[in-house]
C-alpha cells in the first residue's frame, strides 16, 4: 500500500516522537535510579561530630579524588571552629580562603589573612546577597 507524502511524513514524525519519549524515559528511569543508590549510600554513612581540637582541614578534596567527601571533610558543630588557629596553622606556600556566611565573619577571616604573620593566606570573599 503507497501511503501519501503528507501521511508519510507524518508516521515519520510519529515514529521519531515515539523513540525520543522511549529514550528519555529510559534515561529518566535510570537516573532516577543512580540517585536513589547514591542517597541509600549517604544514608547508612555514619557521620561523626569531631570535637573542636580535632578540627583541622588538611587537603583539598581534588588533590585526593578516591577520598570520601566524609573522610575528607570535618563536621562541627554548635559554635564557629577557631578560624585564626585552623588558618594559622597552613603552612604551605600559598593558600586560597574563601569566606561565605554572615558580614562579621568575613570581616574576620580577612582579617587574619592580611594580618602580618600570614603571608601565605589568599582571601577571597564571596556574598550571595
Amino acid at each position: 500500500m503507497k501511503y501519501l507524502v503528507p501521511a508519510s511524513s507524518a508516521f515519520n514524525m510519529l515514529f521519531v516522537c515515539v523513540a525520543i519519549a522511549i529514550a528519555s524515559s529510559a534515561a529518566f528511569l535510570w537516573n532516577k535510579r543512580e540517585n536513589a543508590m547514591e542517597t541509600t549510600q549517604i544514608r547508612n554513612t555514619e557521620i561523626s561530630t569531631p570535637s573542636l581540637a580535632s578540627l583541622v582541614y588538611k587537603t583539598e578534596l581534588e588533590s585526593h579524588p578516591r577520598q570520601s567527601f566524609l573522610q575528607a571533610t570535618a563536621v562541627h558543630l554548635g559554635q564557629r571552629p577557631n578560624l585564626e588557629k585552623i588558618l594559622s596553622e597552613r603552612k604551605e606556600e600559598k593558600v586560597g580562603v574563601y569566606a561565605s556566611g554572615p558580614r562579621m565573619m568575613r570581616q574576620e577571616v580577612a582579617a587574619i589573612c592580611s594580618s602580618f604573620s600570614a603571608d601565605n593566606l589568599h582571601f577571597e570573599s564571596i556574598s550571595f546577597s
